[in-house]
């Protein structure tokens, strides 16, 4: 049985930089510390996430900057731990959303495993026999960048017909503003991925066409990872994942369709059991085991 004993939640400016993150962590550290001292809690270590690649050995932030000032090449263990005096552990957020599924969510029990996190973009992770797999320099698992469609849809990456450009809930609002027939720039207020899928289930001909067809693409997105891994379970995380039974319905039926009888034939596709603390729950875990000299 694990367990979130405090959490704090700090406001951020929407223009934000390398110093100023730092400065705001560090104080959530220090107000988390002194509330569990009273309840005889001495914390031993700092396990963090965050997005993009990470140098977990040396506790570098690689980049991109994610629009932060100064966010590139970060030794940010080195710094928070300068701060606090505590051993500091950092990964990629997705990475430890994967972890914590595997470890105490969906994916437990499991050995092998793809966590696929639908949000803005999507990003993932991938269990092998037990053990995250990590690639080359930490960069594996970039689950959204695989093309699905070359002839089309060159994303902010740079990569043309990924599956993150097709996939995720950026390309719902997208999608649901071709659909509408309304340009972004006119609407009085950015209609979001959840007010879609709101829309969907009270039968908005748009919404519909458009969350099934969010449905299909990442269906064929998992289909393929399926096919090249032959997981036991997918699971599914990220805001998009909490839509109605139905779109988790889709997804399968599409994936299924669309893979190898052999390489599914043990498979389960389920949401994630986690929610918002799954990244933290990981990030416990990891920094945890790390600490101990453990490799997972």
């Amino acid at each position: 049985m694990v367990r979130v004993l405090q959490l704090s939640h700090t406001p951020l400016l929407q223009k934000q930089s390398r110093d100023y993150l730092i400065e705001k962590l560090i104080d959530s550290v220090r107000d988390i510390r002194r509330i569990v001292a009273g309840k005889g809690i001495n914390p031993i270590c700092i396990g963090t996430s965050a997005k993009g690649f990470i140098d977990h050995r040396a506790g570098v932030i690689v980049g991109p900057d994610q629009g932060i000032k100064d966010w590139i090449n970060v030794p940010f263990a080195r710094i928070v731990k300068q701060e606090t005096g505590l051993p500091v552990y950092v990964d990629n957020d997705a990475n430890m959303m994967t972890i914590a599924e595997h470890r105490f969510g969906a994916a437990r029990g499991y050995k092998n495993v793809i966590f696929v996190a639908l949000r803005t973009g999507i990003g993932g992770g991938i269990i092998i026999n037990g053990k995250l797999y990590r690639g080359a320099g930490n960069a594996g698992g970039e689950i959204g960048q695989m093309i699905i469609n070359y002839d089309n849809g060159t994303s902010d990456k740079g990569i043309k017909g990924s599956y993150e450009h097709f996939a995720s809930a950026a390309s719902i609002v997208r999608r649901y503003n071709e659909e509408s027939g309304i340009s972004p720039g006119k609407r009085q207020k950015s209609i979001s991925c959840k007010e879609i899928f709101e829309l969907s289930y009270n039968n908005s001909p748009e919404a519909v066409t458009v969350v099934k067809e969010n449905a299909e693409m990442v269906g064929i997105g998992l289909a393929n990872l399926i096919t090249i891994f032959a997981p036991e379970i997918i699971v599914l995380g990220g805001g998009m994942s909490e839509a109605h039974d139905s779109y988790i319905s889709m997804i399968r039926e599409t994936a299924f369709a669309n893979s190898l009888e052999n390489c599914r034939s043990e498979l389960r596709i389920e949401r994630a059991q986690l929610g918002t603390v799954g990244s933290l729950l990981g990030s416990a875990y990891w920094s945890l085991t790390s600490l101990a000299g453990q490799n997972i």
